[in-house]
């Protein structure tokens, strides 16, 4: 096992992939600054959902949150190794950190399925602002319907003693 790991993380016999776009630096800076953006747009969107979640105690898929977090930060991992393989073959370490990725992606996939139908159940603002609505309506005409009934007791009650 441990010499599968050895063979994993030796890069003495490869390339950086520098040498693959010919060192062009015309490709190397594209690869870099478009890797670099998409990095840094990864890890600025756990920081998004960790105040998303914290600021929202309510909200009742927070571990959701985390999963998509962890599989983001590792997605924004694997660009950060792309940059650095331009220049250092380390081949090794940037396919763990693409089984690190595959697998935070698998087990968040595996989690959200599930949810889709108990997050779809979850009423929107609309509705719950279109329930509110009908629940003051209903309310008027309770209230109505008990003052009415109030009257109609009270009149009864005159006429039971006037007689």
């Amino acid at each position: 096992m441990w010499s599968f790991f050895e063979r994993l993380l030796d890069s003495s016999t490869l390339s950086p992939h520098g040498i693959c776009l010919l060192w062009q630096p015309e490709l190397i800076w594209l690869h870099v600054l478009s890797d670099a953006v998409i990095a840094t747009s990864y890890f600025s969107i756990p920081f998004a959902l960790a105040i998303l979640v914290s600021k929202r105690r309510d909200f009742q898929f927070g571990w959701v949150a985390w999963a998509f977090a962890t599989f983001i930060l590792a997605c924004g991992l694997t660009h950060v190794f792309s940059i650095y393989t331009l220049w250092v073959p380390i081949y090794g370490i940037e396919g763990i950190v693409k089984a690190i990725t595959a697998a935070a992606s698998i087990v968040t996939a595996v989690m959200l399925w599930p949810l889709i139908p108990k997050i779809l159940a979850i009423p929107t603002a609309e509705q719950l602002r279109e329930a509110h609505v009908a629940l003051e309506e209903e309310g008027k005409h309770r209230r109505a319907s008990e003052t009415l009934l109030q009257r109609f007791q009270e009149t009864e009650a005159t006429e039971t003693q006037i007689r």
